[in-house]
């Protein structure tokens, strides 16, 4: 089980304001969903505890058993977005908050599950997502600007444009570069030991 995102969300708690509700609930969802540490909704793998504490203690911060229990209650409990902030209006404190042991709040009918992903997360999905779609032209087109089912052939031709406009005028830096280059390397005779600024003079120029 990879624990990394684990311990950068732990010291965004570390760090979070006196609430740190959010953060943590958010921490117990990725735990929930991990296939790699959950043997089922309600059960932990064996030794996944054990895994977190130690990952936490190697990056300096503090996590117990306790901890990770009720973090994966307040998950189970709230898996809406709704949900979570009708919980950040009645509790200031994510003690306060497991103190009352995670009431429970009505659900938005039809409101999606919250997504526990950062948008490195979810921009890496998509990127895979376009792949499988399109093969590897999928990666052709930033995803975090153009969402496959919503983008047009019109958005995308726009950007193969400015894309293809810019390209050119790299092209067109690299050819001076190189031709400035050639002109320094005749000057020196095509010794490349001779300084630029040297082969510059040769050439009654200046660096």
């Amino acid at each position: 089980m990879k624990t990394s995102q684990y311990v950068r969300q732990e010291k965004a708690i570390s760090v979070a304001d006196t609430s740190g509700i959010r953060e943590r609930w958010m921490w117990g969802l990725r735990l929930l969903r991990d296939t790699e540490a959950m043997s089922s909704p309600k059960s932990l793998r064996h030794g996944v505890t054990d895994q977190l504490i130690a990952a936490a203690v190697s990056g300096g911060l503090r996590l117990s058993a306790r901890e990770i229990q009720r973090r994966l209650q307040c998950a189970r409990t709230y898996s809406t977005e709704a949900e979570i902030r009708q919980a950040l209006a009645d509790f200031e404190t994510w003690e306060e908050l497991a103190g009352a042991n995670f009431p429970a709040y009505q659900a938005d009918e039809g409101a999606p599950p919250a997504d526990h992903r950062t948008e490195a997360e979810r921009n890496r999905d998509l990127l895979r997502a376009a792949v499988d779609l399109f093969g590897e032209q999928g990666a052709l087109f930033p995803l975090s600007d153009f969402e496959p089912v919503t983008a047009t052939l019109k958005e995308l031709q726009a950007y193969a444009d400015e894309m293809r406009e810019l390209t050119q005028r790299f092209v067109d830096r690299d050819t001076r570069r190189q031709d400035y280059l050639d002109q320094l390397i005749v000057a020196a005779a095509g010794d490349m030991s001779v300084t630029w600024q040297a082969a510059s003079d040769r050439m009654g120029g200046t660096a």
